[in-house]
Parts: structure tokens; sequence; C-alpha cells
């Protein structure tokens, strides 16, 4: 309403609808085959394991699970989280960790600590919806740069090049986000040698890194490689790289609870903003999760939510071979983890207007590839999320997917070939 206009802040000005959320409710309707949420296989959840450890909770610390806790997380949680990171080759301190609402709440504390009006940050094209949405909440704006071909990382000759240019215009950068496991959207992971040479070069230019690790453990073909919060570790032991993490791909979105593993300074920093949001992490939730961890059961949940999503990662993969017109644009990352692959097509197609009538016409949905660009966005792609659907679902969805996108291609090619005809001249 426009008497409430006047009142807005920027930053409440500058705040963008979440795209993937707006699409939900497009796509909500049963006989819809949607591939557009993030949305982890509920068939993983350990329902009865997790019973079990919130009548634990109930029975054990009733007391405490429904009081205040602190902001920088409950105890038993953060002890459970150490040995959990530590198993993975990560040495970790309470005074280095925050427990935090998942880490959409951290993106929007790292935009909060570290962004004024017009900085820039740098981040991939394309890269996360929801970093995008925390950015521009602060009024800030992204310098985006490209992958390679190869789709292992940054172009790092066009980060250098457009970091000199951006830095002589009098652009203020404050950090890096990436997602250098199995990257949302295109479901890609960044090579060891790219994380070093990332690392040296935030190193060298005075930069944080912001490593968004939500899908690190989903890990279904090939070898982990050292997050860059490792690498640093391990190294130099700089303190610049900020690693957020999240139990809504490894155990349940439900819970809302991730956490953030940063030098101290920085935790600090971060407990001081988390206090003007919420105060402290749902205190029961941690205890419950505190006590499921203690089983050990969660590491199964991962092995077992792995091979789930390699099945339904293989189908999709083959059943796009088996559908999709065969033309040299039509391209597919094929994602050794996570939840997502992305799906390029002819440049002549816009998968902003596509999306209406799949959803209308064959009752199959995606995401836009315009959501995840912050400006000048590419609208011939889509992310598809393999890990929600049964591979039956799966399979006539592609199917669906693949009629919709070769009438476009015969529609299009029909009006060309009339406009460049003599009869059209």
């Amino acid at each position: 309403m426009k008497e409430f206009e006047a009142c807005y802040s920027a930053n409440a000005i500058n705040m963008k609808k979440s795209v993937i959320r707006e699409l939900l409710k497009l796509t909500a309707r049963p006989e819809i085959i949607s591939f557009a949420g993030g949305l982890p296989a509920p068939e993983t959840f350990p329902v009865a394991d997790l019973k079990e450890a919130a009548a634990l909770v109930f029975d054990k610390h009733a007391a405490k699970a429904l009081q205040y806790g602190t902001t920088e997380g409950d105890p038993d949680l953060k002890e459970e989280i150490i040995k959990f990171e530590s198993r993975q080759g990560v040495q970790l301190d309470a005074k280095n960790l925050l427990v935090v609402s998942a880490s959409q709440q951290a993106l929007d504390m790292v935009a909060k600590v570290f962004l004024d009006p017009g900085d820039y940050v740098i981040a991939g094209r394309p890269t996360y919806v929801g970093a995008i949405q925390a950015i521009q909440s602060y009024s800030a704006k992204v310098l985006g740069i490209p992958f390679t071909a190869e789709q292992d990382g940054f172009d790092m000759a066009i980060l250098e090049r457009s970091y000199q240019l951006a830095v002589g215009a009098g652009k203020k950068l404050k950090y890096i986000y990436v997602i250098p496991d199995f990257q949302n959207p295109a479901g890609f992971c960044w090579s060891l040698a790219k994380r070093q040479a990332l690392l040296q070069f935030a190193y060298t230019n005075s930069l944080i890194i912001i490593e968004d690790s939500p899908y690190r453990e989903i890990r279904f073909i090939g070898e982990h490689i050292p997050s860059i919060y490792q690498l640093d570790q391990q190294g130099a032991n700089r303190g610049i790289v900020v690693n957020l993490k999240t139990f809504s791909k490894i155990l349940v979105p439900g819970a809302r609870v991730g956490w953030i593993m940063a030098h101290e300074e920085l935790i600090n920093k971060f407990v001081i903003a988390k206090q003007a949001m919420d105060l402290c992490t749902n205190v029961f939730t941690q205890k419950w999760l505190a006590e499921y961890m203690k089983t050990g059961k969660l590491y199964d949940v991962i092995k077992s939510t792995c091979a789930n999503y390699c099945e339904k990662r293989n189908l999709m993969v083959q059943a796009l071979e088996k559908y999709m017109p065969k033309r040299w644009e039509i391209q597919w990352t094929k994602p050794e983890g996570g939840l997502f692959l992305w799906l390029s097509l002819p440049k002549f197609i816009n998968t902003d207007d596509l999306i209406y009538r799949a959803v209308e016409e064959e009752k199959v949905a995606y995401v836009i590839s315009s959501a995840f660009y912050f400006d000048d966005p590419e609208k011939n792609a889509m992310r598809l999320n393999f890990s929600y659907s049964s591979p039956e679902l799966i399979e006539e969805g592609i199917k669906r997917l693949a009629r919709i996108i070769t009438r476009e291609i015969e529609n299009y090619e029909k009006g060309h070939r009339a406009q460049t005809s003599p009869e059209g001249l």
C-alpha cells in the first residue's frame, strides 16, 4: 500500500522475494511433478530414531530444553559437532563454532556483519539465490565471476581481471562467496587446484572467503576434496575462511539448525549479530539433535542418503539422455554429489517464459536459471532437483520436460524458416 512506502527502509525496499519459494506455490498442485525445490528425500529421515531422541530430551533435559539458551549454542550439540568435524579432518574448538538457525540465517548474518550499502561480494555466475537475496537485503551488489568450461571452479584469469577493474573503479569488495562442493545450482565440484588458487587470491587481496557447505557430506561418486576452510587450517592458517554447515541436507531440514566455523574474532561478531535476531537457536531442537548424534547413527543416514541420491541422479541423467532432443546446445551437468543438476538449452529458449507452459501443458516444474544471477541473467537454462522425486516420477517428469522443450524448438524453427523463406521477404 502506498501509505506504507515512505516508512520502508532502503534495505527493505531492496529485499526481493525468493523466486524458488514463489515457484513452489505455483507447483503445489498434486498433479505437478516438481524438480523445483531443493528438498531432501523424506524416505531418508530416520523418524523412529529421532522420535526416541526427542523422548530422551524430555526425560533427561526438559528444564534446560524448554528454557532460553546461550547465543553461542548448546554445549552438548557443540561437542557433537566438534566430534563430527574431527572425523572429517577439521580441528575445531568451541570458540570457533556458532550454532545458527540453519545456514540461511548464517548467510544473512554474514551480509549484516560485513556489508555496507554499495559494497560488492564476489560470487559465481550462477550462484545460490538465497545468498543473492541476503546480499540484496543489505543494499549490496554481486560481482559475478563465470566458471570454467571444465566446471572445476572460477575462471581465475577473469576473476583477477574483474577484481582489478572493480578496484580501479572505486568499488569496495568485502568477501568471496562460494559453494565448492556440488554447487547450487549447477551441481559441480571445485577441484583442489582451484580451491588452493582461490585461497591464495584471498590472501593476496585481503579478502574473506565465505564457504557455503550444505552438501559437502552428500558425495556419492569420487573422493572427498579438502574444504577451503581445511586448506587454510592446514596451511597459512590465517583464519580468513568462514565455513557454513547445516543439518538440513544430511539429516532433516525441518530442524532448521546449522553451524558456522570461523576465527574466534569473527564468531564473536556473529554472536552479537545473532543476539539481535533471535537471542538463541531453538534450544529443544539443539538438545534433540545432540541426543541423536550421540547414537552415532548420523553417519549411517548420510551413507544411505548418498546411495539414494546416487540412484536418482543416475536415473535423471539416463532419462535426459533418452528423451531430450539431440542437439549440441542441450547439455547437463553430471554431479558427483548434492541434490541438483543444471540443464542448458539453446539460446532462443527463455526458461522464464517456458515455466508457465511447462506447468500448465505438461504438469512439470523446474527453477528458472535467471533466479541464480544478480544481474545480466542467462535465461536458457534450468536447475533440476533429483533428490526428492521417486524414480518413477523422475523418468515421467523428464519425459514431460523433453516434450515441452521439443515443442519450443519446433515452433522456433518453423518461425525461423517462415521469416527467412523467399515468401517471407
